[in-house]
């Protein structure tokens, strides 16, 4: 355990960021983040079993890769997308990580115990925990995007107040307007008085850079709560649907907060607030059936021309 963690930094997985420690925010301490992996299983049965492996050749460093958790319980619960010479490949590509920052994880007599404690537990057990820490991530991720979206808004709302006040102002400054051959004034849109293209095209405009800043901010945490999605789904069973409604609410939300209706006559956000509760509820929905709680049931599955990710504002 030593050996591994003092030529490793973070999980092997080639594109994983994650550390094998972690900082706790709200103590400082670090905790383990990673589990230990088996390129070939340590007892028959198990995936990538090689029955002309020595139990000293099993054990030895080659045959062992610190992995974050939740890649850790993937490559053991679908085997047949990780063979060992894909995994032989990313330990080659951790070491020489390795030797080029010279960045690892030195741990101690007690701390390398506890790494085995947690990386040698069955593979039902390491699964199940892989699960539960990638559907707390979800719920990370969806408070997270909710959280950006809700500030990112309030420059596009701005953006779109200015213009509706500024139509109001034209609107004034005319002062009522009157049929030519009736003689009575007129009413709702014949009332409008529209102001210049120009002073049009630069409102809208600030409306666009908004929401086009919206999704620049949006959408790495969209790709992060995705790939703890395919987690998800890869290590448990029967949250596949859950799973389904919570991206398609990222989806929906996505949309929502990168567009706007310019109709001066839409005040309101209605489509963005549901959007908003939508991912709420159905993150909320998938920890409860993580927890075998309740679960409200996730709606029927919609085609694919009803889900599109972020579509351009009209």
């Amino acid at each position: 355990m030593k050996r591994l963690y003092a030529t490793a930094f973070r999980c092997g997985k080639p594109g994983c960021k994650k550390p094998l420690y972690k900082m706790n925010n709200e103590t400082g301490e670090w905790i383990l983040n990673s589990n230990v992996a088996h390129i070939h299983a340590r007892s028959e049965g198990g995936p990538r079993w090689n029955p002309e492996m020595t139990e000293e050749e099993n054990r030895s460093a080659e045959n062992l890769m610190p992995l974050c958790r939740e890649h850790a319980a993937e490559i053991d619960a679908t085997p047949e997308h990780y063979p060992p010479t894909t995994l032989r490949e990313w330990k080659q590509q951790q070491l020489a990580e390795y030797h080029a920052v010279q960045k690892a994880w030195p741990i101690n007599d007690d701390e390398a115990t506890e790494v085995a404690a947690q990386s040698f537990g069955t593979q039902r057990d390491a699964a199940t925990a892989a699960g539960a820490a990638a559907v707390a991530a979800v719920a990370r991720y969806a408070g997270r995007l909710v959280e950006i979206s809700r500030r990112e808004r309030r420059a596009a709302a701005d953006a779109a107040r200015a213009w509706r006040e500024m139509n109001a102002r034209w609107s004034r400054s005319i002062g009522p307007l009157f049929d030519l051959e009736t003689g009575e004034r007129l009413k709702g849109d014949e009332a409008m008085v529209r102001p210049p293209q120009r002073d049009t095209e630069q409102c809208w405009s600030a409306v666009q850079t908004a929401l086009r800043a919206a999704r620049t901010a949006m959408e790495p945490v969209v790709t992060d709560l995705m790939g703890e999605l395919g987690t998800v789904k890869a290590v448990t069973n029967g949250l596949g649907p859950w799973c389904d409604r919570v991206e398609r609410a990222t989806r929906d939300l996505m949309t929502a907060a990168t567009s706007w209706d310019m109709d001066p006559s839409a005040a309101d956000d209605r489509m963005w607030c549901d959007a908003v509760a939508g991912l709420e509820q159905a993150s909320r929905a998938l920890g409860a059936a993580c927890r075998g709680e309740s679960a409200e049931a996730p709606p029927p599955q919609r085609l694919p021309s009803d889900s599109r990710l972020g579509s351009s504002p009209a």
